[in-house]
């Protein structure tokens, strides 16, 4: 029996454009860490790391390896094209 897919609830959709948009705001300089992910979304680290995971499950984001002078244990994620365009279409709808 196929099991069907959990719908994002509105609360967790304004989280995962938050994080995208945390994220996508320090692409050129060094990627943010955890704690200030969950600093400038008000989220807590535990929900940042879920949402990291259901963003990278959705493919709007992808991981990449840890920056020069970053530490090395941590996820980086750098925004995909796909979360670039879900970013673009939250905008539209709820602006």
């Amino acid at each position: 029996m196929a099991r069907t897919a959990k719908k994002l609830s509105f609360e967790d959709v304004g989280a995962l454009v938050a994080i995208l948009g945390a994220v996508g705001s320090q692409e050129k300089k060094a990627p943010l860490t955890k704690p200030q992910v969950a600093e400038l979304t008000g989220l807590t680290g535990a929900q940042v790391t879920a949402f990291y995971k259901k963003l990278l499950k959705l493919e709007l984001v992808s991981q990449i390896d840890a920056p020069k002078g970053m530490p090395l244990k941590g996820v980086y994620v750098k925004i995909t094209t796909k979360g670039k365009a879900y970013i673009k279409a939250f905008d539209l709808l709820f602006s």
